[in-house]
């Protein structure tokens, strides 16, 4: 063999070499699927799988979560991948404060930030501080239908600027809810005096609205509507959820209402005077985890009764176990996450070996104890709100790669100097600070609408992760540290599940996948 041919057979090999070694660093998961109608469903989970050795579990869904007024972004698509023994670290930055109160809270809207306190706010990354908005109802809550904008405001509702709902002649509508084409709201008329048993319309009452309609429609009908009188007046709520084909919603007094079949049924009574709460709802697999007052644990939801689950997730060592609240919940990098009150806990929990670990209290101050049951009980003994310095996580929203962690005081007022001087000079600040929370393994992007069938690619590349619709690539982010390692060494997966994985199955009319790369399943 002359050297020329030798070269050309080195090279042919090198090349040959090199295409291999890519394509085992590279794994593309292409998902062809058709959501149907945007009917502010929940769309779910995309697919989920494993690695062959069983160290790393990879999965995709858009993620379908309320906390505490406000709704997660039901267009924005999350990849994951998680380590199964839970080893992970969080880079934890405070950023800018968006506003001079002691508190705020965050809501998510395509891929962007916002503070709702002190002026609507975005967050702006390249310029590492909060830009302003015009401010169209400070804490109203909007949503993408389709490609259109649903605003919830105050006792109205706008579908791209035109009103829907308009306000009702006595009384308010108060948190609106829109999910499998129903529109849901508590209409609120409390008259005179506090919470008491219903008598009649004249005395006051609280009332369950579900508004059949579509953004097609001009108006929303409530001649149509499905309407249920509840037993207690001034019942409102701070949570609604979506699990299949039910609504459902806890009313501050304890009630729990379940949407379903065109009708409106009572599954827990509310109780004057019995403290039973719910803060926040998480879809989890084929369940709603709901947050709970006063046990500050999650409750499960499974379409026909409600269960404590003990121990979701438990007390923190130190402090009383009295008067706790789960108000925040979330899921990033593959596995749920839950914030505290009144101690600003943040807790992690581990899908795979079934554990919770404690990621870190989001304020440093006062030291712990079992003693008192909320921060400052002592201190602040006189002052009209006997319990307003306890210590609340607001907000928990992810975006991109990162993860947004709001805290507040019981509510996000003013600090008095002259009225609060335990918390001079500077402790005050911690109650409306906001910290980005980073941890390699989530990607997050916000998805374009499209009627009929779309393309997404998810990709492992070497040390990075990607996002692409359609043939556009909507976001990346580094993958680094061990779980970097450990992806490099996958060679093999396990059989993937389609449409499946820990945001509930995919409620679409299709869905097709296949995997693409050097990594087998």
């Amino acid at each position: 063999m002359n050297p020329k041919s030798i070269v050309r057979n080195v090279l042919s090999v090198l090349i040959m070499l090199v295409a291999n070694a890519a394509a085992a660093e590279e794994s593309t998961f292409r998902v062809v699927l058709d959501r149907g109608a945007d009917l502010g469903q929940n769309f779910g989970s995309l697919f989920e799988t494993a690695s062959e050795d069983g160290s790393l579990v990879i999965g995709a869904g858009f993620q379908n979560v309320y906390n505490t007024r406000m709704r997660a972004d039901r267009h924005a698509l999350q990849f994951f991948v998680r380590p199964v023994d839970g080893q992970r670290e969080f880079v934890v930055q405070p950023l800018p404060r968006p506003n001079h109160l002691c508190g705020t809270y965050l809501y998510g809207r395509d891929e962007i930030v916002h503070s709702t306190y002190g002026g609507l706010k975005a967050w702006d990354a390249g310029a590492n501080d909060w830009r302003g908005l015009s401010d169209i109802g400070g804490t109203q809550e909007t949503m993408r239908v389709g490609k259109g904008l649903l605003e919830l405001g105050d006792s109205t509702v706008k579908y791209d600027g035109r009103t829907v709902l308009a306000r009702p002649q006595h009384g308010s509508f108060q948190l609106f809810f829109y999910a499998n084409g129903y529109l849901c709201f508590y209409h609120v008329n409390p008259g005179p005096g506090g919470y008491r048993a219903y008598q009649n319309d004249e005395d006051g009452f609280s009332k369950l609205y579900a508004c059949g309609w579509t953004p097609e429609e001009k108006e929303v009908d409530l001649a149509k509507a499905i309407v249920m009188t509840l037993p207690v007046v001034g019942e409102t709520t701070f949570a609604w959820g979506q699990l299949g084909q039910q609504i459902v919603t806890g009313s501050n007094i304890g009630g729990f209402y379940v949407l379903e079949n065109g009708a409106w049924r009572m599954l827990l009574e509310p109780k004057l005077g019995v403290s039973y709460q719910l803060y926040s709802t998480m879809a989890f697999h084929d369940r709603l985890l709901m947050g709970q007052y006063p046990t500050g644990r999650l409750f499960e939801y499974d379409g026909r009764a409600i269960a404590d689950r003990a121990g979701w997730p438990p007390v923190l060592p130190g402090v009383s176990a009295s008067a706790r609240e789960a108000q925040t919940t979330v899921v990033y990098g593959g596995e749920p996450l839950v914030g505290v009150w009144p101690w600003g806990e943040l807790w992690r929990y581990q899908p795979d070996s079934r554990k919770w670990s404690f990621v870190r209290r989001m304020f440093d101050h006062p030291q712990l104890s079992d003693k008192i049951v909320h921060p400052y009980d002592i201190e602040n003994r006189g002052n009209e709100v006997s319990n307003l310095w306890g210590q609340r996580v607001t907000s928990i929203v992810t975006s991109g790669a990162d993860l947004f962690v709001s805290t507040s005081a019981k509510s996000p007022c003013e600090w008095d100097a002259g009225k609060f001087p335990f918390l001079a000079p500077d402790k005050w600040k911690s109650y409306g600070t906001v910290y980005r929370l980073t941890t390699p393994g989530h990607l997050g992007a916000s998805t374009a609408w499209t009627a009929g069938s779309t393309t997404f690619e998810l990709t492992l590349r070497d040390r990075s992760m990607s996002i692409s619709q359609d043939g556009k690539q909507l976001a990346q982010t580094a993958v680094t540290g061990p779980l970097a390692e450990r992806l490099r060494s996958v060679s093999r997966l396990k059989p993937v599940r389609w449409g499946e994985g820990i945001y509930g199955r995919f409620s679409g009319p299709k869905l097709d996948g296949m995997v693409r790369s050097g990594v087998q399943p």
